[in-house]
């Protein structure tokens, strides 16, 4: 073989490379038909048989080295076919894999892992290939880049496993190779000596996966397919990026207060002539208005206490994790179950049961943050005369129809911002600091489609607030029946929301406070002379006054963060490095 080959060498070197090598003559009806195949087509073929053949070793590679990499051999002889002029080498500072956690209370993002890859490369003239993170990628001329095999990374059931392989060794390699342990393995999740909070199950928060690499197009097609999700690319660093995000807990508002931290309460405190109370209406039934679908359904649930004292009312039930307080004038209509104690002085019309615990609902952090960036990044702004980064919006009467919004500050100061969806549009706003309406100033939603707004609340109000009707009223209002579908207000887990009646005027919220605590959380929301009518989930939920939360119960099967093809979920997360290191023999 040796002597064949460099004798086609030598030819090639004789004849240039448009020299005709072999004529075929075949006469057909008395004409001769002669094909010509030069050596252009030649090297041309055998490049392809080169590669084709390297492709099939670096396969064989892969499942040797996998067995050396994690543990189930000491180490691995491995032949590495070469042909022609074209050989392997290693290569220590190819590409490399970074895993960073993002902590959902404060959106900071710390790095589990961050490891350089390394590959074993063969290169031809069209061609390379390399065996990298325990995968196979091909790169051709013009054709792109492709996964041969896949790489060390196991997605299921909402778990992670990603065992990375990184390479080491001789620069160049020819024939027969070792394949060794080049240390142990290192743990990097969990490992609850390097953090605390690097346990599973995971509570919060989300986690990136990031590969820097000459193959970066194959591996976000690998994440898309793996995960059932999307992967970024961002091809001036040529990197590859997949998401997946910890779930954040039940996702419908099923009652019309839920508080959701351990630490959390709902109180009711009632003074004066107006009742301080829950009840119930569906927007989705007949008119669809509170007067005329007014029922008793405007139930109450926490992880934490309840307390209804003086002119208040629950017409509904209770369900606490904690210690049950009704007393004076308080009144449930419903049942009481609880899980602490109770201290009953005041009425309740049910039964009373005990039970065992009241799940609290995980923070939507994540989401907030995720979807603050991306409306904040990519807006409709600039197709309207809404400023982008001025202090405040204060503009006179507006219209914004279907589309997003980005404001740094949201405030409604006596004049009327229209949201018109259209039919079944969208309409999503993203605000840094804080939404606040004032001296009659109004937010109605028109049309049928939904209105999503994603308060980040990097900065709050005076009054320490990242929403509030204050200082002679506000109204947020939805033309359509009181549809609380149709307007959704996330926060995160320390938003601080203040519908305060003190003063004349009208108090409204219609729609959805979706601000979810957490086990650690302190958001909160108080209501006082004024009215929600949709539903509200939040740490702690302080009712005064007459405040009033009038549960739509159209709410109950509707999920209130939207699945998102491109969002993956995770519960646990198993992530080590584990070197090997390859030696020419």
């Amino acid at each position: 073989m040796g002597q064949a080959r460099r004798g086609h060498q030598h030819q090639r070197a004789q004849t240039g490379p448009l020299a005709i090598v072999l004529v075929f003559g075949i006469v057909l009806s008395g004409s001769v038909l002669v094909v010509s195949l030069g050596a252009d087509s030649f090297s041309s073929t055998q490049q392809t048989l080169d590669a084709d053949r390297a492709e099939q070793t670096l396969t064989q590679f892969d499942s040797q080295t996998a067995m050396v990499a994690l543990g189930e051999a000491n180490t691995q002889q491995v032949v590495l076919t070469q042909s022609g002029r074209d050989g392997y080498e290693v290569d220590d500072d190819a590409g490399w894999m970074r895993v960073t956690v993002t902590n959902a209370s404060n959106d900071s993002a710390r790095t589990i892992m961050n490891a350089t890859l390394g590959a074993v490369v063969y290169e031809g003239d069209t061609t390379k290939l390399a065996y990298q993170g325990g995968g196979v990628w091909r790169r051709s001329a013009g054709d792109g880049t492709t996964m041969i095999s896949p790489p060390e990374f196991h997605y299921r059931d909402a778990t992670l496993t990603l065992p990375l392989v990184t390479v080491t060794g001789d620069r160049s390699l020819s024939g027969p190779v070792s394949v060794t342990r080049n240390g142990p393995s290192q743990q990097y999740f969990p490992n609850a000596t390097a953090d605390d909070d690097w346990v599973n199950p995971l509570e919060q928060g989300q986690v990136n996966v990031t590969v820097k690499s000459d193959y970066y197009p194959a591996w976000a097609r690998f994440f898309s397919g793996r995960t059932d999700g999307t992967a970024a690319v961002d091809h001036d660093n040529r990197t590859a990026t997949t998401t997946l995000v910890v779930p954040t807990g039940p996702q419908t508002v099923s009652n019309a207060i839920a508080a959701t931290s351990a630490a959390g309460e709902i109180k009711l405190a009632g003074s004066g002539s107006a009742t301080t109370r829950t009840d119930s209406y569906n927007s989705s039934v007949g008119t669809g208005t509170y007067a005329d679908t007014r029922t008793d359904a405007g139930t109450v649930r926490t992880a934490g206490d309840v307390t209804v004292k003086g002119n208040s009312e629950i017409d509904g039930s209770i369900e606490s994790g904690g210690f049950v307080t009704v007393k004076g004038s308080g009144t449930v209509t419903g049942d009481v179950r609880y899980g602490d104690g109770t201290k009953i002085t005041g009425t309740v019309d049910g039964d009373l049961e005990q039970i065992e615990t009241v799940d609290g609902v995980g923070p939507a952090d994540s989401y907030v943050g995720r979807r603050y960036r991306n409306v904040s990044s990519t807006n409709d702004n600039g197709d309207t005369n809404v400023p982008i980064t001025d202090d405040l919006y204060d503009g006179g009467d507006e219209t914004l129809g279907p589309g997003s919004y980005h404001f740094d500050r949201l405030v409604v100061d006596g004049e009327t911002l229209t949201l018109d969806t259209g039919t079944d549009g969208q309409i999503e706003i993203a605000v840094r600091d804080y939404v606040r309406l004032q001296n009659a100033g109004e937010i109605e939603i028109q049309g049928d489609g939904e209105v999503r707004m994603y308060v980040d609340g990097q900065n709050a109000t005076a009054s320490g607030h990242h929403f509030s009707i204050e200082n002679s009223g506000g109204v947020v209002d939805i033309a359509n029946a009181q549809n609380a579908r149709q307007l959704w207000l996330y926060g995160r887990s320390d938003f601080q929301a203040r519908i305060d009646g003190a003063s004349s005027g009208t108090y409204t919220f219609e729609g959805v406070f979706w601000a979810p605590a957490g086990p650690v959380g302190s958001s909160t929301v108080t209501v006082e002379k004024g009215d929600v009518y949709g539903g509200v989930v939040a740490g702690s939920v302080d009712m005064e006054n007459g405040g009033a939360v009038h549960y739509d119960r159209s709410l109950r099967n509707v999920r209130a963060i939207p699945p998102e093809e491109n969002i993956v979920r995770l519960t646990f997360l198993h992530i080590s490095e584990n070197p090997v290191e390859v030696s020419d023999n």
